[in-house]
């Protein structure tokens, strides 16, 4: 008896992953992918209104930021050639400070490089997210069943009629007006 069980236990052990095999095959089935897409997301950034309007946003800010630390370094430079006139004391004290001046611009332009990365990482998060849900509705009206980001590096050729970056920037510019 003691035998039986244990032969009909070890049956019952060898066949439950026979039953469990053609559940995970199924899963791990692909689906039949039979219109694809491409969009560059370079030229969606670069040729929307959006896009073109962030960029002069940037580099105005940019500007601004850089001309007040040219204004400083040419003051430190000013400083500089003072130098030679002073000595003992006096010249000590202008030492130090602008040996303090030179740290504060040093800072000045980490924290100016900090903001525009900020602002740059922030203005293209923001257009990926808008264009996601545009090339997503494009897709879903088109019935795209996978859009790829076109990319030289990733992308060596894609047949004509492909390519819906033109669209993307239509819509794009439609949608978010500048």
């Amino acid at each position: 008896m003691k035998a039986m069980i244990r032969t009909l236990a070890a049956a019952a052990a060898l066949a439950v992953p026979m039953l469990t095999v053609p559940a995970i095959a199924a899963a791990a089935e692909v689906p039949a992918i039979k219109k694809i897409a491409m969009v560059d997301m370079q030229r969606v950034l670069n040729d929307t209104k959006a896009g073109q309007k962030a960029r002069k946003d940037l580099e105005s800010s940019s500007k601004v930021k850089q001309e007040k630390l040219d204004k400083k370094r040419q003051k430190l430079e000013s400083d500089a050639g003072k130098l030679k006139s002073l000595s003992g004391e006096s010249l000590a004290r202008a030492q130090e400070q602008l040996q303090k001046e030179s740290i504060e611009l040093q800072s000045m332009l980490m924290t100016l490089e900090q903001e525009l990365g900020d602002q740059h990482n922030k203005l293209l998060e923001k257009m990926y997210k808008n264009a996601q849900e545009i090339v997503s509705k494009l897709a879903k009206d088109r019935g795209i069943d996978l859009v790829l980001v076109k990319d030289a590096m990733t992308v060596i050729y894609t047949k004509d009629g492909l390519d819906i970056t033109n669209e993307v920037v239509k819509l794009y510019d439609a949608k978010h007006k500048s």
